[in-house]
């Protein structure tokens, strides 16, 4: 049954008082935990979608973890036995995360956010990176001696 639409927007008004009542109530371990479980939920859609999506990169989901955490850069580098210049060069897309680092993230999310959706974040950039650098694969190519002659 559909509600006329002056109680329809009473409804939803009550709603919205609710939740902005609710989430004033809750504790920052709350807040954190309640965009952490929103974050692996985008992390999930992204991953069916099964195409690449630059808003999706190894270093802006790194980001948004940090801003989820609530902690700072500086923090978290130490949280995870890291270098506070290497995190910023991995925030900032400008170096490549390692499998350690995975694991780390996976342990301080209390492994809300398992290392293998890290991995599938930065492998299925670096699949497109792979796929779409014409420019550095004809570079590479062009070092190669002597390759192998398969006409079959």
């Amino acid at each position: 049954m559909k509600l006329p639409r002056s109680e329809q927007r009473e409804v939803e008004e009550e709603f919205l008082r609710l939740r902005l009542e609710r989430m004033n109530e809750m504790s920052e371990e709350e807040l954190i935990s309640s965009d952490l479980f929103a974050f692996k939920l985008r992390l999930n859609a992204y991953f069916k979608k099964n195409k690449f999506d630059e808003a999706f990169t190894f270093a802006k989901q790194l980001q948004k973890y940090i801003k989820i955490s609530r902690r700072s850069t500086a923090e978290i580098a130490s949280n995870l036995g890291i270098h506070k210049n290497k995190l910023s060069r991995l925030v900032n897309d400008r170096e490549n995360p390692n499998i350690d680092l995975m694991y780390r993230l996976e342990e301080h999310s209390s492994k809300e956010i398992p290392a293998f959706y890290w991995w599938r974040i930065y492998a299925r950039e670096l699949e497109f990176k792979i796929r779409t650098d014409h420019e550095t694969k004809r570079l590479e190519a062009s070092k190669v001696e002597n390759p192998l002659n398969l006409n079959a």
